[in-house]
């Protein structure tokens, strides 16, 4: 009899742990399923930050611009050609390394700057005097662009 109690103590125990790691394991699965869900959603969101942030980056970039211009247009002055130059093909760079970050409407806003820079580089490189006039047009150009959406 005394066995047969021990038995049923035992067989209670053990049934008692296999509910409760049962329900603890159940348990469990949920949190990971709502931690992988959690984890999912987060992802999503520092992705779209990021993709933000980089585009905001492009942008500040893009804002520096008229400064830089008014750097070459110093270079100009100086008729430091080769400065101005140099000075020109970094901000082709620049704007080459924004332009991937950018959404379709800014670049669309852009699409007249590489051509423009370009142009002005050819000016430059024949030491042409409208170069720094057309330094000054582009920058109005940029202003335009920044400030009405639109660029001509």
């Amino acid at each position: 009899m005394k066995f047969k109690i021990f038995i049923i103590i035992i067989v209670l125990i053990v049934v008692a742990f296999g509910v409760g790691y049962g329900w603890q394991n159940m348990k469990l699965k949920n949190a990971e399923k709502e931690w992988a869900a959690a984890k999912g959603e987060m992802q999503t969101k520092i992705n779209s930050l990021e993709k933000e942030l980089a585009e905001v980056k492009a942008r500040e970039s893009l804002w520096e611009m008229p400064l830089a211009l008014s750097q070459v247009s110093i270079h100009l002055s100086e008729k430091n050609f080769g400065l101005a130059t140099q000075a020109l093909d970094h901000l082709k760079e620049i704007f080459s390394n924004a332009q991937v970050a950018l959404n379709d409407e800014w670049k669309k806003r852009f699409e007249f700057l590489l051509p423009a820079l370009q142009e002005i580089r050819d000016e430059t490189q024949n030491m042409n005097p409208s170069a720094k006039e057309k330094i000054d047009n582009l920058r109005n150009l940029l202003k335009e662009a920044f400030w009405s959406g639109k660029a001509r």
